[in-house]
This record gives structure tokens, sequence and C-alpha cells, in this order.
């Protein structure tokens, strides 16, 4: 006869289980970042990485996040480091889409460069699609985007293949109801809608200027808050043991970070 005890603190354990991506930002913007991706998902720390195609990234590389099994997306960018005619600063491509003023056939056109240079370097759809600062749900942009993944990806999107980051707050904070507030909404509606899936709530969301000791406990604060899920049978995630969960089945919590290892390889994130 089964122990009591065991069952119940198995049971708890299940109850409280996450479903979690952590997710590293900006693959592709330096060697140091490239070199970050890989040494966290080396120690199991992370399961994906969004590629910024205006980036670079060696071969190399991409064989050992393949061989890391870490989920590579494209990182949509109109802010940063991609050359375009519609490229420009944060506060001018907000007001240019909440205006209107962007043509829809030259959003396309980026859209459509960044996802041939995606595919160019991984020999692949990409298996996932966010935003250099979440521009990837602004007006027109999400239009755009939307349309051109339901034609090019169809085949990807009904076998769950391909997925879209949405930025649900996963804690109550002004700068992540913020990012929300800035189209967030719309994008997920759209997303379900086409049938695109997602990831559920999204963390990871902090002032700049936060020290380690700030981190760490908003790291715990973010697994802690983290929605359990009923299709895992492990326990609760924390610093210590959190593992990367990628699954089509699951409706994971995504938490964002942007590490670089320094120069001098320390471990010092």
């Amino acid at each position: 006869m089964s122990n009591p005890n065991s069952q119940n603190s198995a049971s708890q354990l299940s109850n409280e289980a996450r479903a979690v991506i952590i997710n590293v930002d900006d693959l592709g913007l330096s060697g140091a970042v490239n070199d970050a991706v890989i040494h966290l998902a080396e120690l199991g720390r992370i399961g994906a990485s969004s590629y910024m195609v205006g980036g670079t990234i060696t071969d190399s590389d991409i064989n050992q996040l393949k061989k890391l099994n870490v989920d590579v997306g494209l990182h949509l960018d109109f802010t940063g480091i991609f050359p375009s005619a519609l490229r420009g600063s944060l506060k001018s491509i907000i007001i240019a889409c909440y205006l209107r003023r962007f043509n829809p056939m030259q959003v396309t056109k980026v859209i459509k460069q960044q996802l041939d240079a995606f595919e160019d370097r991984f020999g692949r759809a990409p298996v996932f699609i966010d935003g250099h600062q979440h521009i990837h749900q602004f007006p027109v942009i999400r239009q755009c985007l939307i349309n051109e993944l339901s034609a090019r990806y169809s085949v990807e999107i009904s076998k769950g293949m391909l997925s879209a980051r949405v930025t649900t707050p996963l804690v109550n904070d002004l700068k992540s109801w913020i990012i929300y507030g800035l189209g967030g909404y719309a994008w997920r509606k759209s997303c379900e809608y086409n049938r695109i899936p997602t990831n559920d709530r999204f963390g990871g969301v902090y002032g700049f200027d936060a020290d380690s000791q700030q981190l760490a406990t908003l790291w715990e604060q973010w697994l802690q808050n983290a929605p359990p899920s009923a299709d895992l049978s492990s326990g609760l995630l924390t610093l210590d043991t959190a593992l990367p969960i990628s699954s089509a089945n699951l409706l994971p919590t995504l938490i964002m970070c942007h590490p670089a290892l320094p120069d001098n390889g320390s471990n010092d994130w």
C-alpha cells in the first residue's frame, strides 16, 4: 500500500508545476550576446532566443544552438540594427504607427526582408516571432505581420511549429502594463483569430537601473507568479531548479532577459 503522505506531496508538486520559457533577446547583436546565449543554454537555463537579422552569428554558434535544442525566432526590428528606410527611434515608430503614417506596403517589405534573411541564415522558418522593443504589436506593423505570417507559414502554423510572442503581464507593474497597452491586447486577439499559438503570460520587465540583488528578487517573483500547469509533473521552478520548457501542447509563461558574457569570460552577468 502506498504512503498517503507521498501521494499528497506528489499531488502538491504537480499542482505547483510551471511551464516557463526563458528567452534571451537580441541574439546576433554582438559576440558577447551570442556567447551568453550558448553559455546559458549549456547550463540548462534558457530554452529560446530571438535573433536580430541585422546582426551576425557564426555557423558554429548556429550548430551549437541546434545541438542544445534552443528555439530561435525572429526579433523583428524597426528601431535597432536592421537597415531600412523605416528605421527610427522607439518614439518615432510609436507615433508613425498610431497616426497611421506608415505605408503598409513598405512595412510588409521590411517584414519580408527580415523573414527572408532569417531563413537564409538558419535554413528554416523561425520557431516564433517577437519584436525588438515590442514593435511587433504596434498598429499597422501587427496587421502586416499577421498577414505575412499567415500567407508564408500556413503549414507551420497549422502544425503548431510557429508561434507568436504576446505581452500579457505576468506581474502587476506599471512598465509591464505600458508595454501591453501599446497594442498587446489587439496583437493577442489577432493571433487567436488567425490560430497562431502564443505564450500565456509575459515577464522579465524591469527598470534598467536595477542591481543584482533587485534582479534576483524579481526573478523569484516572476517564477512564483507563473501560472501552474496541470500538464506538468515536475515541481515549482526556482532559480536553482528551473528548466526551460517548450511545447506546442502548453501555454507557457515567457520570461525575457538580456545577458551578455563579459570579455574577460567571467560569469558576472
